[in-house]
C-alpha cells in the first residue's frame, strides 16, 4: 500500500471514530516465534514466588544511577517504542507490522524503536532492565523533544514491561527501584497497545478480545494501576491464552492467535485513530473533536 492511501485509511478512521481491522489492507501478519508454555508460566512465576531481588534492581537503582541508561534519538514528531515477548527477535515480531501500519499512516514522521532488554525467562531481571530502560527513553525524549509524541506497544513480557513503566512504583512487578516517568512525558503517551498481558486484569474497561472478563492474568496488576493512559489504552486478550487468562491448559496457540486474528491490525488502527484525534485537538477542529471514543468491548 502506498503513503498516500496509508494517510487516507488514517484519517477515515478519525472522521468515522470506528474501531476497525486494518489486517489484510495493511499486509500485518508475521511469523509466531515457538513458545513452551511451561518455561513460560515457569518463568513468570517465579516473579512472585522467588523474593530475593535481581541484580538488576541495585544496578538499576534511579537514586544510586540517576544517569540515564539511554541517549536521545530523533526528534520526530512521533516515537512508537515495541517492547517484544519472550524469546523474540528485534525484526519480525508480533509488532513490527503494527509499528510498520502506524508509520505508513504517517510517513516520514515515525521513528520506531525496539525497547533494548533482554525478553528472556529471567523476568525479575531483564523485565527490570526494561522497565528502567523504557522510563529513560521517554524520560530523555520528553525533554530533548518537546513536540513529541508517543506510542507504546508490548506484547507478552513486553506487555508487563511497559505497564509496570507507565504504573507508580508500589503497583509494579518489577523495577520498583528504577524511578518513574515524568508526568510530562506521560501526557506525551498518545496510545498504548497490549497483547497477551501477563499483568491482565479482566474487568477494566479498555480490554479487547474474547477474554472471560472473570479471569486475570498470571500477574495481574493492582486494579486502577493503569488508569493514568486508561482511555488511551487497549489491552487485547484472547479466550485460553494461558499468560493473559491464567489458563492451566499449555495450549500455546492461543497466545500467538495476534498474529493472524486480526487484532494487529484493530490495534494499529487505534493507535492511529489516537493520533489524529491529538491532531484535530491541537488545531482545534471542533467538528472532530465531538467524534465519539471507540469502544474497545465492540471489537471482537
Amino acid at each position: 500500500m502506498g503513503k498516500t492511501n496509508g494517510r487516507e485509511i488514517a484519517q477515515r478512521l478519525a472522521r468515522a471514530g470506528a474501531f476497525v481491522t486494518l489486517g489484510a489492507a495493511l499486509m500485518l501478519s508475521g511469523c509466531a516465534a515457538p513458545v513452551d508454555p511451561a518455561e513460560t508460566r515457569e518463568s513468570l512465576s517465579d516473579v512472585t514466588e522467588n523474593p530475593t531481588p535481581p541484580e538488576a534492581a541495585e544496578l538499576y537503582d534511579a537514586e544510586l544511577h540517576p544517569e540515564p541508561v539511554v541517549d536521545p534519538v530523533d526528534c520526530d514528531p512521533y516515537l512508537v517504542v515495541t517492547a517484544r515477548g519472550t524469546g523474540e527477535p528485534s525484526q519480525g515480531q508480533l509488532l513490527s507490522p503494527v509499528a510498520r501500519a502506524i508509520s505508513q499512516a504517517r510517513p516520514g514522521d515515525v521513528h520506531v524503536l525496539d525497547l533494548d532488554y533482554p525478553a528472556d525467562t529471567d523476568v525479575k531481571e531483564g523485565g527490570t532492565i526494561g522497565v528502567r530502560t523504557l522510563i529513560d527513553v521517554l524520560n530523555v525524549q520528553a525533554d530533548a523533544c518537546p513536540d513529541q509524541r508517543f506510542v507504546l506497544l508490548g506484547y507478552s513480557q513486553g506487555a508487563l514491561v511497559v505497564g509496570d513503566a507507565l504504573a507508580v512504583p508500589d503497583a509494579r512487578m518489577v523495577g520498583a527501584t528504577v524511578g518513574a516517568v515524568s508526568e510530562e512525558a506521560l501526557d506525551r503517551v498518545l496510545a498504548v497497545v497490549f497483547y497477551g498481558d501477563p499483568r491482565f486484569v479482566g474487568d477494566e474497561e479498555y480490554n479487547v478480545g474474547s477474554y472471560d472478563p472473570e479471569t486475570d492474568g498470571l500477574l495481574p496488576r493492582p486494579e486502577g494501576a493503569l488508569d493514568s493512559v486508561g482511555e488511551r489504552l487497549r489491552d487485547y486478550c484472547v479466550s485460553g491464552d494461558f499468560i493473559c487468562q491464567s489458563s492451566l491448559d499449555f495450549d500455546e496457540e492461543p497466545h500467538v492467535e495476534y498474529y493472524s486474528n486480526g487484532m494487529q491490525g484493530d490495534g494499529a488502527a487505534f493507535a492511529i485513530t489516537q493520533l489524529d484525534r491529538a491532531g484535530t485537538e491541537l488545531r482545534g477542529d471542533d467538528e472532530d473533536r465531538e467524534t465519539p471514543s471507540p469502544d474497545p468491548r465492540n471489537a471482537d
